[in-house]
């Protein structure tokens, strides 16, 4: 990421599997689906609701 600019610190992501496990280890927020698996849950700072449920505008309303 901080190749074009973007640091840890500054960004948010979203994930639901554990191959998303090392973003969640640099991203300044990590939000877990809340159909995420329980192992990448545990890395995860906030956990929204699940994907067929609108989980991420959810979540970015919730930061707004």
């Amino acid at each position: 990421m901080s190749q074009i600019g973007i640091f840890g610190g500054s960004s948010h992501c979203f994930g639901d599997s554990m191959n998303d496990k090392s973003m969640f280890e640099v991203a300044g927020l990590a939000i877990a689906m809340g159909n995420a698996s329980d192992e990448l849950k545990q890395y995860a700072d906030e956990i929204t609701l699940d994907h067929n449920e609108n989980g991420i505008p959810h979540a970015l309303k919730k930061l707004l």
